[in-house]
């Protein structure tokens, strides 16, 4: 999964995650991502991961580096995992 997100990433805002652009970097205050970015990456994971997000999480600067990101969408798609597997009782 974080393979993926990353690639995505790096192709689609033609930028390299290393030593000197860390996954922690904040990429508004980077000049990486815009609204438009933002909206677009947002998309891609609820498509990519059968996830959805709320406009609060849109909103409340939760997902601004890739580590953020990462740990996001684990944690929804967990969450849709264990509601699928109480579903599935």
């Amino acid at each position: 999964m974080d393979n993926k997100i990353r690639t995505f990433m790096e192709e689609q805002f033609l930028i390299e995650f290393d030593e000197t652009f860390p996954e922690n970097s904040n990429l508004f205050m980077e000049g990486v991502l815009d609204s438009f970015g933002y909206v677009e990456l947002c998309h891609f994971l609820e498509r990519e991961y059968d996830i959805k997000f709320s406009e609060r999480e849109m909103t409340s600067n939760v997902l601004v580096s890739l580590t953020q990101i990462q740990e996001a969408v684990a944690l929804k798609v967990k969450e849709k995992d264990n509601a699928s597997a109480v579903e599935g009782r």
